[in-house]
């Protein structure tokens, strides 16, 4: 009986996984925010649905043309069930906070003033 409620015990009060598996696949941008300064900023589609893209691969690599420059995306690192760091070609990194609803990513942050870009999963199509 003892060891049966602290096999219960030790499964409930795991720490849960984070969301770095959700990340797997390819993500299209199709809205940015950037704030001015003065909170006024807001959500704005994309002109090109589709064109910008990440793709987190299993293996921690990453590839996209959505953060440009610096030798590219190269690698990403899940810190947390909302925090990812990524890391470009040159070693530079940087990082940003993330929420996955659905299939819909949203990242957040690396700027002085709010900032941010919210995709969509990318779905195979046969």
């Amino acid at each position: 009986m003892t060891v049966l409620l602290l096999s219960l015990l030790f499964i409930c009060c795991r720490k849960s996984p984070t969301d770095g598996p959700a990340l797997v696949g390819k993500w299209t941008l199709v809205e940015t925010l950037a704030d001015p300064g003065n909170g006024s900023g807001q959500w704005t589609a994309v002109n090109n649905p589709g064109y910008y893209f990440l793709q987190f691969n299993a293996n921690n690599s990453i590839e996209s043309n959505a953060y440009p420059g610096l030798g590219g995306l190269k690698r990403y690192k899940v810190i947390n069930g909302s925090t990812v760091n990524f890391i470009y070609g040159n070693g530079d990194t940087f990082t940003l906070s993330y929420k996955i609803n659905g299939d819909s990513l949203t990242l957040e942050g690396g700027c002085i003033e709010r900032c941010g870009s919210k995709f969509i999963r990318k779905t195979s199509q046969h």
